[in-house]
Order: structure tokens, then C-alpha cells, then sequence
């Protein structure tokens, strides 16, 4: 085939169907097997210059789905723009019993009812609501998701006023589905204060282990954002700040003005929070231990 035979790839910027480029003489089955595009799903491709997102692909698998089908849960949050889910995670939708959605490779299928309140049109299929979407992420539980992760995104959604708490609430309280009891566990865990996912996870490991830290306070000025201020205690994630060189000496030097008031600090790295949360847990209240007397203010 000549070169000016060959597709410009703005005739093909969106996910699509192969065997529809191969029909209408877009491509030839040679060019779409090329690295010139990405195969995102059986049958589905998009031009290989496009980063792929979780986004994107939800966007794919919309062409695999019934009209009726629900695009939910992370899918749904990185829809709406957040960046909760990994690119090739895979799609969560939603779909009526009756309806006939096989299970395929990248596509994970709940079967549930969904009143129409709960979805809205959304490329050829539906979007679920914000509130549906925060209930089936906080239900789920086909994949290996840990409670404290789960209840950091919910301090997200909720600080962001993408959900509503009362709303979430009352949802919760009127359903009966698989997985509401952890959804109900994670409300009661969530604090919209925190400031970052890390900060949430570390906390709420500590409140599943038995400890109780105070979320966003002050001291004589500066911010701690997880401690235990009454054992002049600090717990707090550390990671490299490249390229944020006067941030990290800032934290440097609050540490050392808050040293010199009598605090210790629990430094937290991502790989002790991913690798060891258990072991986290007890060097927290080991550091609790040694200060059993709580500080003069």
C-alpha cells in the first residue's frame, strides 16, 4: 500500500472498533496489528501516541457494553477525574440481571438493580451518579483493596463535596446488598480532614489498631497532620520531594523547632506503609509507650 493510502491518525483519535476501520477501509488488518496502535480490548484500539488512562479505557469498554450498562465505582470516579484507579485496572460496570453482559478480559461485571436516579448517559452507555459510584467503591470486594485505602479515597470523595456524608449515610443505611457491612465500616472510619490518601491510610491503620491520633492540628503554629499532641507524639509520611527542594527544608526545620518543644516524631515511608502497616502500627504505639506520661502544654 502506498503512503498516502495509510489513515491519518485524526481519523482514528478516539478508542474504536478494528473490525469497523477494517470494513469502511480505514485500515487494513496489517496496520491495526502495527505499533501504531494500542489494542485497549479485543476488537478495540486507539492510536498509540495516546497515553492510556483508566479514563480511557472505561471509554473503550463502553463499546463492549449494553446501553444499559453502568460504568461504576473507580471506573466511575476516574470518569468524574480521579485518579484512584490504575490504568489497566480493570472496568467496573454495573447491569440489570436480566441483561446479557458476558464477563470479558479487563472488565469486571457486578450484576445488581439500578434505579434510573443511579446512572446518567455517558458514551453510548451510563455514568453512575456520584453517590452510587462512592457506594460500590466502598463495597467492593473482588479485589485486593485494604480497608484503610478504601477510607482514604472516601476522605477524597467527601472533601472534595463530591458525595455528601449525610447522603452516603442514609444510603448505606437503607441497603441490604453484599458488602454494605464493610461500606458501613469505612463511613465510620472516614475523616474528610486529611489532607492526602498516605495521611488517611496511616491513620486508619492505627485506628484499627487500637490507637486513636488526632487528624490536622496545630502547635504553636505548625501544622501536624497526625499525632498524638498529648504525648507530644508526631506520626508522619515521608517520601522524596524531587524538585520540591524549599518544601522538604521547610519540613526539616519545623521538625527542629518542634524537637525542640519536646516532640518525637514517627517517620513513615511509602515502602513501610506498603510493605509493613502491621509493623507501622507497633512502632506507633511502642513510641507511645516510652512517653506514657502525657506533656505539660
Amino acid at each position: 500500500m502506498t503512503r498516502h493510502h495509510i489513515p491519518v491518525l485524526s481519523d482514528l483519535t478516539k478508542p474504536f472498533l478494528g473490525n469497523d476501520a477494517i470494513r469502511t477501509g480505514l485500515l487494513t488488518p496489517r496496520q491495526l496489528r502495527s505499533p501504531a496502535f494500542t489494542k485497549l480490548f479485543q476488537n478495540i484500539y486507539v492510536p498509540a501516541h495516546r497515553p492510556v488512562t483508566h479514563e480511557l479505557r472505561c471509554r473503550a469498554a463502553t463499546l463492549l457494553a449494553p446501553p444499559t450498562a453502568t460504568v461504576t465505582g473507580l471506573s466511575a470516579a476516574a470518569a468524574y477525574g480521579y485518579g484512584f484507579a490504575e490504568p489497566f485496572d480493570p472496568v467496573e460496570f454495573l447491569v440489570a440481571d436480566a441483561r446479557r453482559f458476558t464477563a470479558k478480559q479487563g472488565l469486571h461485571i457486578r450484576r445488581s438493580t439500578l434505579g434510573p436516579p443511579e446512572g446518567i448517559p455517558w458514551q453510548g452507555a451510563r455514568l453512575a451518579t456520584p453517590l452510587r459510584a462512592t457506594f460500590d467503591i466502598l463495597r467492593e470486594t473482588a479485589f485486593p483493596r485494604t480497608l484503610p485505602r478504601v477510607v482514604a479515597w472516601l476522605d477524597v470523595l467527601l472533601r472534595d463535596g463530591f458525595v455528601g456524608l449525610e447522603d452516603l449515610s442514609r444510603l448505606l443505611h437503607s441497603r441490604r446488598d453484599h458488602g454494605v457491612v464493610r461500606a458501613r465500616k469505612a463511613l465510620a472510619l472516614a475523616n474528610a480532614r486529611s489532607e492526602s490518601v498516605p495521611e488517611s491510610e496511616i491513620r486508619v491503620w492505627l485506628r484499627l489498631g487500637g490507637l486513636a491520633p488526632q487528624v490536622e492540628f496545630e502547635f504553636l503554629g505548625f501544622r501536624v497532620p497526625l499525632g498524638f499532641p498529648h504525648r507530644r507524639l508526631a506520626v508522619e509520611y515521608v517520601r522524596p520531594r524531587e524538585g520540591d527542594l524549599g518544601r522538604a527544608q521547610g519540613d526539616v526545620w519545623r521538625r527542629q523547632r518542634l524537637r525542640a518543644e519536646g516532640w518525637k516524631f514517627v517517620i513513615i515511608t511509602p515502602e513501610r506503609l506498603r510493605d509493613d502497616p502491621e509493623g507501622m502500627v507497633e512502632t506507633v504505639r511502642q513510641a507511645l509507650h516510652r512517653r506514657t506520661a502525657p506533656v505539660a502544654a
